[in-house]
């Protein structure tokens, strides 16, 4: 993609992309000083799309982002598990309140021979949906799935499946056809020693890198129109973190990158969130339904910075807040419509900020992820330190999908 030739808006999303990337942010990584202290309670990516495992409804989160890549503070990839501190839920509503109505949970044991974790899900509806602890009705048990061990998949009592293990981090950002000076902010900026390469393929954006997966898939959901998010939190109902749409904290609630004025970045709101790490924290902690009153004020400030035109502010502000990704099986599939594992949703939020945002000539964007993805159970490319049989580097030595 590259920008028509306006050189203010040129570096106002130049500026913006470089913070965009500044500390892994793409997408939801390492989004707050509590999530870069606890990896296993950190939210890379989130997606909803149509599940043909079972024809339901598939979910998915990531965490323990960057684990393998030898970034500091991460692990490699057969050392990363789940908190048995924490509960893990997917949230739906489903009466556009966002307020979560149904909830899916999965919480995960100690663990044994280094990954191996004792499972549960339950699925909670009203109170107990929204209270974001270990309640709701058991619906299955199994264990997670080992890196280079044979596949385990959790069978619900309503024919749910569950996966978590070790995968590739299924997230991509195309910015091989930015044109300069974006080009040249995102490339610093990702190789700002966090040993990532400054490759902005569907292949390489985050580098070879794994992340622990979760992926739910509900044969009995995705009929009606419904508002998705995920959590993280403690057992006392504490959300530590939570997500909807791609990119929300990562273009929104950025420190500075190096060489930029910090004033540019401030939180709006600085008696109350002195830091942006304060405002990161507090977001992660609040829910949806409180986004509109708690942040407005930061997005639209930084919607005029983007030089999004007046008036469409406040049309733009109700359509990211609260943070949700919405579902409708009428609807054109697609991101925002979902989100599957192979779109560039970063792009798709890029494009909509900033109307000079232009298709450079000879290029066809969004691109689509090259990842050895599967149309089996669950769906995601395998860890960058998958073994594969002798003299095979396409069948691993168990199997990684379901039949």
């Amino acid at each position: 993609m590259k920008l028509s030739n306006f050189p203010i808006k040129r570096i106002i999303l130049a500026s913006a992309l470089a913070a965009f990337y500044s500390t892994a942010q793409a997408s939801d990584h390492r989004d707050s000083p509590y999530t870069l202290k606890h990896p296993r309670a950190d939210i890379g990516d989130v997606f909803l799309f149509h599940g043909t495992q079972t024809g339901g409804l598939a979910m998915a989160m990531t965490l323990n982002p960057l684990s393998g890549s030898g970034t500091e503070g991460t692990l490699p990839s057969d050392k990363i598990t789940l908190s048995p501190e924490l509960v893990y839920i997917f949230n739906f509503d489903t009466d556009n309140d966002a307020r979560a109505d149904v909830a899916y949970k999965i919480k995960a044991g100690e663990a044994t021979d280094g990954q191996k974790q004792h499972l549960e899900l339950r699925r909670a509806i009203g109170a107990e949906a929204r209270d974001n602890q270990w309640t709701g009705i058991v619906r299955g048990q199994g264990e997670t799935t080992v890196l280079n061990q044979p596949l385990k998949v959790v069978h619900g009592k309503m024919d749910e499946l569950l996966f978590v293990g070790p995968r590739r981090d299924p997230f991509f950002f195309d910015f091989l056809e930015v044109d300069a000076p974006v080009a040249l902010a995102i490339t610093q900026a990702l190789a700002g020693g966090d040993h990532l390469p400054a490759a902005g393929s569907s292949d390489l954006a985050f580098g070879r890198t794994d992340m622990t997966l979760i992926v739910l898939e509900v044969p009995d959901m995705g009929k009606e129109p419904v508002n998705f998010w995920v959590t993280v939190a403690e057992k006392s109902g504490k959300t530590v973190d939570r997500m909807g749409r791609a990119g929300i904290q990562g273009i929104y609630l950025v420190d500075a990158p190096t060489g930029y004025n910090p004033e540019y970045y401030t939180p709006r709101n600085a008696a109350k969130y002195p830091t942006v790490g304060d405002l990161n924290d507090a977001y992660n902690a609040s829910a949806p339904h409180e986004d509109r009153p708690n942040y407005s004020e930061q997005f639209t400030y930084r919607f005029r910075q983007l030089e999004v035109s007046q008036d469409t502010l406040s049309k733009k502000v109700d359509f990211y807040l609260p943070d949700m990704i919405h579902w409708d099986p009428k609807a054109k599939p697609g991101y925002p419509n979902g989100r599957n594992l192979r779109e560039d949703a970063i792009f798709w939020t890029l494009q909509d900020l900033n109307p000079f945002l232009q298709q450079g000539d000879g290029t066809d964007l969004p691109s689509i992820g090259t990842q050895r993805m599967s149309d089996r159970f669950p769906y995601v490319a395998p860890s960058i330190n998958q073994e594969f049989k002798p003299g095979s580097q396409l069948e691993p030595v168990h199997p990684i999908f379901m039949k």
